[in-house]
């Protein structure tokens, strides 16, 4: 063997010992993780179950967007979060989200939540159990309808929009090859009412309102658990239909639930404007309601009352039926 020969084996036989290059890709699998949620609203009265009033509007609970949170086991603070937006369906019809999230194996806490709804606000999420969600008070302008009546002693707010949410307290991702999936499944925090009241003269309304006291204000949405204090009034417009023929005005409102024992009662304040721009208001306890079987098994609240609305005092004039005299024709000459 000549030297250059031997020196090239050498050379050859040099390299053998290093590691040889391996491509990686520069998001391990190893660390990568999917979450697929089902959401489940099957079991919501009023909604998709124990429709009363099929001539209502039925609310469509479809969330395109949910918030993914996974937080330390030790201090329930944030150690990853992601959005996912990949929305199917499931063999029964159910819809699902999903989306990846970056994160190492390990146990955690785990919280999801609906990101794309109106009028509910989720606010300090930051904390396993601090995250909340709530309603913003009402304008000053519908408040003011209400003054001294239901809601006077505490904030009226809006109503909740359904918040679907899906929690885990222990969370283990293992360590793995490929990509691991989380299933869970979303439900909702809110509760879907009915609630109707029969008119004699219906046909003067031109619209109604109306507060319901003694409500849950917020819900601490990972132990899906309810803030009875302080207490809150919730406003909800309502609408003209009938009950087997008889008129009444009424709703499916939303709500994080009602107070146990409510302190302040649970007063309902109905505010119709008629026709003629007149305001009806009339104040119910309907306290006990909430304990009847109609209530309870399907979130009816069937109020067996009438609400008297008078005829219009005058039919012209009004922002509601303006009148305009015939025009007159006049002449006159102008000098240029």
């Amino acid at each position: 063997m000549t030297y250059f020969a031997y020196a090239f084996v050498m050379l050859g036989m040099a390299f053998g010992f290093f590691p040889s290059c391996v491509r990686r890709p520069l998001e391990d699998p190893d660390f990568f993780t999917k979450v697929k949620i089902k959401v489940n609203v099957k079991a919501i009265s009023n909604v998709t179950c124990d429709v009363y009033n099929d001539k209502l509007p039925v609310q469509k609970i479809e969330p395109t967007a949910m918030h993914v949170l996974f937080y330390d086991i030790n201090d329930n603070s944030v150690a990853a979060e992601s959005y996912i937006t990949n929305v199917s369906s499931e063999d029964d019809g159910s819809r699902s989200l999903s989306g990846d999230i970056a994160i190492l194996p390990g146990d955690y806490k785990m919280l999801v939540y609906d990101f794309g709804t109106e009028s509910t606000i989720v606010r300090n999420y930051s904390n396993f159990y601090s995250a909340e969600a709530y309603t913003d008070p009402v304008e000053s302008s519908i408040r003011s309808h209400f003054q001294g009546k239901a809601g006077e002693s505490g904030a009226i707010v809006n109503q909740p929009d359904h918040l679907v949410v899906a929690s885990s307290e222990e969370e283990n991702i293992p360590w793995h090859k490929d990509v691991y999936t989380i299933f869970t499944e979303a439900k909702s925090v809110v509760e879907s009412w009915y609630v109707q009241i029969k008119v004699d003269g219906a046909e003067y309304i031109s619209g109604a309102q109306a507060v319901l006291s003694g409500m849950v204000g917020s819900n601490h949405i990972a132990t899906d658990s309810r803030q009875n204090e302080p207490q809150v009034s919730v406003w909800f417009d309502l609408q003209k239909s009938d009950d087997k023929g008889v008129p009444v005005i009424c709703t499916v409102f939303n709500t994080f639930g009602r107070v146990p024992d409510a302190t302040n009662k649970l007063d309902i304040t109905f505010d119709i404007k008629t026709v003629d721009g007149k305001i009806v208001q009339k104040t119910y306890d309907i306290s006990d309601l909430f304990l009847s079987e109609d209530a309870v098994l399907h979130h009816w609240l069937l109020i067996n009352e009438t609400i008297k609305i008078d005829p219009p005092t005058s039919t012209g004039g009004g922002a509601f039926d303006p009148k305009v005299d015939d025009w007159d024709n006049v002449e006159t000459e102008i000098e240029l």
